[in-house]
């Protein structure tokens, strides 16, 4: 897997870091049409851990499968 630099200095690591902070609802739109909703719970330069209402555990999604990030709340 290859690995990309996380930079928190570009605006959307900033806003998703602001919405991980204030616990904002988030739905996440994938590139195959599926969708997940759910609150950040931290974020790596590969994968954000949407954590869902419905679960235990987060769930990992890759940056690279994501199409949208919409905030809920």
């Amino acid at each position: 897997m290859e690995t990309t630099c996380f930079d928190p200095s570009l605006p959307g690591v900033r806003l998703l870091q602001t919405w991980l902070r204030e616990q904002r609802a988030l739905r996440l739109e994938l590139l195959n049409g599926a969708s997940h909703e759910g609150v950040l719970a931290w974020q790596d330069p590969e994968f954000l851990a949407l954590t869902r209402s419905d679960a235990d555990q987060p769930l990992l999604i890759s940056r690279r499968a994501i199409a949208v990030i919409r905030c809920l709340g």
